[in-house]
């Protein structure tokens, strides 16, 4: 979530789709940077590389991780997966393969690189929990603490089925809070899912499972942690979608609201029936305490409550955008929270076109605030969004990440200059 106001309108557009591909996540940033992670790397020169900081403002590269000396470039078969890469606030960043975990400096030298257990497994990223440890996830279930004072790796967990010791596979990339990291599992020879919170040992000496929940099947996106402080309750609420629960007839997908009480077995507070899986992961405004979620390939929005789940309001953003009966939403999920408004940011198709759409449903629930063409091409989805400086101080700019088939893809900056 980004807590600082949306432009108003779009007035240019900038693109960039020569640099290679992007899949799954591809980029994070740092509010004037985007650095992103490339499976198909078609620059040259000191761009040149699987991974590559940008230039939030004109999408030109800064640094490539193949073209810059003392760098190191990632693999891109194990590091492009649907890894994020991560920004400290010195500028600095963390990104990764199978074989290292990589802390490189504001110009692509490497200042650390960790060796990580499972070099063909995929590194799904770095996810700090604290000032001082940091746990890398790989798709095989292998969790990895990194001191991140030191850049030494601690230690390795492989998290297992509770029943059968079956080592288990990551089915999406993990999410932190405070001390903790949530990962979900999956048994793929039985269909259990599994999700856990992970901490430190109390020596700090090595990675621990803390609490669980187990379901039926694959869940379809990361889960989204709200914390004690935007709650007001005593534990962690985590949002999760799941295909079914162990004794359902028929499964029911659904989105559950999770209380982990740090230890034992987290326990579900409320329960939201979906009609398909989520692809994509909730969000929520953390002064009206609402939820927001939407079904991949359908044109709404669902407002829920987030303490109860209870159903508040949804929104056709294909009637409310006056778009052709054929929109479909086919993006993340973003929210801008500034001290006055909370806007969403969507993506959505129709036919050969795709948009950016921007809608503010506390203030506005009947227009979007704007919508921009992004695409005069089909679309498969747009990924994460990132942000960059506009003309006017505090307030920031949007950038899309549009992706079609398994070899395009194009950033986008839609802003006010």
């Amino acid at each position: 979530m980004i807590f600082e106001p949306l432009i108003s309108a779009v007035a240019t557009t900038v693109s960039k789709d020569s640099l290679g591909f992007l899949p799954a996540q591809g980029c994070s940033g740092n509010g004037t940077l985007l650095a992103c992670i490339f499976a198909i790397d078609n620059a040259t020169g000191a761009a040149a590389g699987t991974l590559k900081v940008i230039d939030g403002s004109t999408l030109q590269p800064d640094w490539g991780s193949a073209g810059t000396a003392g760098s190191y470039n990632l693999d891109p078969v194990t590091s492009a997966g649907g890894q994020v890469p991560v920004y400290f606030a010195d500028g600095t960043l963390a990104a990764g393969d199978g074989y290292f975990e990589v802390h490189y400096d504001p110009t692509g030298l490497v200042l650390a690189q960790v060796p990580l257990p499972s070099p063909t497994a995929k590194n799904f990223g770095l996810t700090p929990i604290s000032a001082q440890y940091g746990i890398v996830s790989e798709d095989n279930g292998v969790l990895t603490l990194i001191n991140l004072v030191t850049w030494t790796r601690v230690g390795s967990l492989q998290l297992r089925d509770p029943g059968t010791h079956r080592a288990l596979q990551l089915a999406s990339p993990s999410t932190g809070a405070p001390n903790v990291l949530y990962a979900v599992a999956l048994n793929s020879a039985t269909g259990a899912g599994y999700l856990f919170s992970v901490g430190v040992n109390a020596t700090g000496t090595a990675l621990q499972v803390l609490s669980s929940f187990d379901f039926i099947g694959t869940s379809g996106a990361s889960p989204v942690v709200v914390t004690p402080d935007v709650t007001g309750l005593s534990e962690n609420l985590v949002l999760l979608n799941t295909p079914g629960l162990s004794g359902q007839t028929p499964l029911q997908n659904q989105l559950l609201g999770l209380l982990d009480p740090g230890v034992g077995s987290m326990v579900s507070a409320w329960t939201i029936p979906l009609n398909a899986s989520l692809s994509v992961a909730p969000t929520f405004d953390p002064v009206s305490l609402t939820l927001y979620y939407a079904l991949h390939n359908q044109p709404y929005v669902y407002q829920a409550g987030l303490l109860t789940g209870a159903p508040l309001q949804t929104f056709n953003l294909q009637q409310i955008g006056r778009f052709a009966p054929s929109f479909e939403l086919n993006s993340h999920l973003g929210a801008i929270k500034s001290a006055s408004s909370f806007t969403l940011l969507l993506a959505g198709g129709i036919h050969n076109k795709q948009y950016a759409l921007a809608f503010a449903p506390l203030v506005s629930p009947t227009r979007l605030q704007w919508s921009s063409e992004l695409e005069a091409t089909t679309i498969l989805y747009s990924a994460a969004w990132n942000f960059a400086p506009s003309s006017q101080a505090g307030i920031v700019c949007p950038i899309a990440l549009d992706v079609a088939g398994m070899s395009y893809s194009n950033l986008v900056r839609l802003c006010d200059f």
